[in-house]
């Protein structure tokens, strides 16, 4: 068995957002900001009401009348002084300005899309041009276009974390200090199905339902209660099958809202579903931070200090959880695998006129683990040191855990030096030269880029599981985490099969419905694994516990005397037995005053996750590249990994997301970025004919090996993989460009290192 999930999406039948079209479905479309910044002068809509089809017309004026409120931030950092960030809530529809271009202004719903495409055309809206900030070094800058006119300096918050004082006295006794500025720009997300709504309604009971793609219903269903000014009992949410996601679909967004609005006003279910060019400017974007970093070295080359002093870009309001990925999110890995006594980071957010920023996948700690690695190859090569040995001297080791870093993570398990070995040896690190010296016989330029990675998996644990034994031998499992396309259905089955003793085919995951559990964290963090499947497992042993009570009642015998395995209970020393279904059927017939506390709920156990969620999945990468000086074109040749995920639960699933992360590393290291134009703010790349995503041929046969040690943070061994690839990626990628072009004497180069770049590179020296 591979996947469950495999026969209904390889042959069509699996169910999305934009494949549910009710009886008397309406359209909704967006009337979308023109600019970048400006003052709303005039929005007529009257002439848009009128036109064939159209049933509503909202703005802002609209919300305000029906008490709707704005997309609310759920996470705030207080400011290095201790004084409270500076926050800007998300209208649902702009209010009085506009502060990016794509940012909603109207929603027109109509019976279809070209009439409401057609009315869209009928809004009148005057606009007073304002001056805009697109560029996050430059929004710094004093004098810069203010987004907000009463914030003096485009700053949403200041925040810092570290030993600083411990750090400056390292770095003022050090031997040797390197610095490097290394710049992450915006990335468009661009899952394979764009984000979609149905809004539905019912007047007799007051119940709204909202369809549509996420990472988690139960803070979606929290999210449009706040903004409706309704309880969340009057709001259910249901996910169905979700094409990509990589953290875009985990926040609220206006357009839910809206339909949900719609479909209230018109009796009607409102269906809207983003064109790719509408996702570009209207998607939360990932990355955008700028790394001013340092290392301070010993005379020995041992490492005793970092810090970055960063600038993060949040866009032209504060998204969900944004303050806190580039905040917290950022630091949980900060030094990786490396001892290094002295760590500090500080980062000032910015406002940007440009839509907002949250998490992308790996949240932060890409952007971090990459600054790292970067820094660490041009340290090696600015002091005449190899870069392998430099790593090597100033690994945490086995006898150092665990190992509590400046930044109070706690390494719970690894092995970083075998993972190294394992990497040289699988990479073939010996025979690079004469790969090298092929390379050149070519005319082409070949590059090493070989690199450590680690990450710290987390998420939400407001994360709940319910297992459910059926009398037809059958187990339902509830999860409040949400596949959007890892396989979670199988990976889940799988723990509670093993956890009952049954076969894979006896469960049925259920996800995605908020009717289902009340608590639910939802996916991120790569937290199916430590938080949703631990859960699970300790659900199904909790389910297990009072069903034997409930067996021992059937039977006649004492609890104590009732064995189970393989699925079924029975009494000790006898041939007397009954299946988990009999059991369950006895537990539906058993009177009320027959159950006493030992049995519980019986046959149905909902529990919440407990204990450590933090595990730390780690490894290593080499990745060879070749360049062609005279186009400047990158092509990966080789990409070789060893990662310790702890217990690989099921292989076909981790290697998929191992190999999704890796293609998106490519794209972000050699040719994604979000451009816009720095005197309009216009998006200059809206769509995949100018913003570039990796395709097949852009990534290498992948050749990955497991190098697993335990966690003890997990009952059932897995640390989680999800991200693990995308934050140890984009690094050895960077450093094997940058070493095939050492012969040019070029220092750095900031991603995307495209054709163009690296040309230019090569020929201004």
């Amino acid at each position: 068995m591979l996947r469950l999930e495999d026969e209904a999406l390889l042959t069509g039948k699996g169910r999305y957002v934009a494949d549910r079209r009710p009886d008397g479905m309406l359209t909704m479309a967006l009337l979308r900001s023109p600019l970048a910044h400006g003052t709303i002068r005039l929005l007529d809509v009257d002439a848009a009401r009128t036109m064939p089809g159209v049933r509503l017309v909202l703005t802002a004026e609209d919300m305000k009348a029906a008490g709707i409120g704005p997309l609310k931030v759920a996470g705030e950092v207080p400011n290095r002084d201790g004084s409270p960030m500076v926050v800007r809530h998300r209208p649902v529809l702009a209010e009085g300005a506009v502060r990016y271009a794509g940012e909603p202004v109207a929603a027109v719903i109509a019976e279809t899309e070209d009439q409401a495409l057609d009315a869209l055309e009928a809004i009148v809206l005057d606009l007073d041009e304002l001056p805009v900030i697109v560029d996050l070094e430059q929004a710094a800058e004093s004098g810069a276009p203010k987004v907000w006119p009463e914030l003096p300096d485009n700053r949403s918050l200041d925040w810092e974390i570290g030993n600083r004082a411990e750090t400056e006295r390292l770095f003022a006794e050090a031997a040797h200090v390197v610095e490097l500025t290394v710049r992450h720009p915006r990335i468009v997300i661009a899952p394979v199905e764009t984000r979609g709504a149905l809004g539905e309604y019912d007047p007799a009971s007051g119940r709204y339902t909202l369809t549509t793609p996420s990472q988690g219903v139960v803070a979606i269903r929290a999210s449009m209660a706040d903004c409706l000014g309704v309880g969340t009992d009057k709001v259910r949410v249901v996910t169905e099958d979700v094409g990509g996601s990589f953290a875009v679909k985990i926040w609220p967004y206006p357009e839910q809202v809206l339909a949900l609005v719609a479909a209230k006003a018109t009796g009607r279910p409102v269906q809207w579903i983003s064109s790719r060019t509408e996702g570009m400017v209207s998607d939360a974007m990932g990355r955008g931070r700028v790394d001013r970093a340092a290392l301070a070295l010993d005379k020995d080359y041992k490492f005793l200090a970092f810090r970055i002093d960063a600038l993060g870009d949040m866009g032209a309001y504060i998204n969900h959880v944004a303050a806190t990925i580039v905040t917290k999110g950022a630091v949980r890995v900060f030094g990786h695998c490396y001892k290094i006594p002295g760590l500090y980071y500080r980062v000032q957010g910015l406002f940007t006129n440009t839509v907002p920023t949250d998490a992308y996948r790996g949240a932060s700690k890409p952007e971090t683990v990459s600054t790292t690695e970067r820094l660490i190859d041009y340290a090696a090569d600015s002091l005449g040191i190899d870069r392998i040995e430099l790593r090597r001297r100033n690994l945490v080791t086995p006898a150092d855990l665990p190992y509590k870093t400046a930044m109070g993570e706690t390494y719970d398990g690894g092995d970083f030096p075998a993972v190294l070995d394992r990497i040289l040896k699988a990479a073939d690190v010996e025979g690079f030269p004469a790969r090298r010296a092929d390379s050149e016989a070519r005319g082409l330029r070949r590059g090493l880029g070989l690199t450590l990675h680690l990450h710290a998996t987390g998420g939400s644990v407001a994360e709940r599981s319910e297992v459910i034994a059926q009398p037809d031998g059958t187990v339902i499992v509830r999860s409040g985490t949400q596949d959007s396309g890892q396989g979670h259905r199988t990976a889940l089955a799988m723990v509670a099969a093993e956890t009952l003793e049954i076969q894979v085919e006896r469960i049925r995951v259920e996800q995605g419905d908020s009717d289902f559990l009340a608590k639910g964290g939802g996916t991120g963090g790569s937290n199916l694994m430590p938080i949703a499947a631990n859960t699970v497992h300790r659900t199904a042993e909790q389910l297990i516990r009072q069903a034997r009570a409930v067996a021992g009642q059937m039977l006649e015998a004492a609890v104590q005397d009732i064995e189970y395995g393989l699925g079924e209970f029975r009494i000790a020393g006898t041939d007397r037995k009954l299946s988990l279904g009999e059991v369950a059927a006895g537990w539906e017939a058993l009177p009320e005053g027959a159950r006493d506390t030992e049995m519980g709920t019986g046959c149905a156990v909902q529990l919440d996750f407990e204990g450590l969620h933090t595990t730390f999945p780690n490894g290593a990468y080499a990745v060879e590249v070749e360049i062609d000086p005279d186009t400047g074109k990158v092509d990966v040749r080789r990409w070789t990994g060893i990662d310790d995920l702890g217990r690989v639960i099921n292989e076909a699933t981790a290697q998929g997301q191992l190999h999704g992360g890796i293609g998106q590393s490519v794209g972000e290291a050699l040719l994604e970025a979000a451009h816009y134009d720095p005197a309009t703010g216009q998006l200059l790349s809206g769509s995949f004919m100018d913003y570039t995503v990796p395709r097949a041929d852009d990534v290498p046969a992948l050749d990955l090996g497991w190098a697993p040690t335990a966690s003890p943070n997990s009952l059932i061994g897995a640390k989680g993989v999800g991200e693990v690839s995308s934050i140890g990626g984009p690094g050895p990628v960077m450093n094997a460009v940058m070493d095939a072009l050492k012969p040019y004497g070029i220092k750095h180069i900031d991603i995307p290192m495209t054709a163009g770049k690296v040309w230019q590179s090569i020929n201004k020296r």
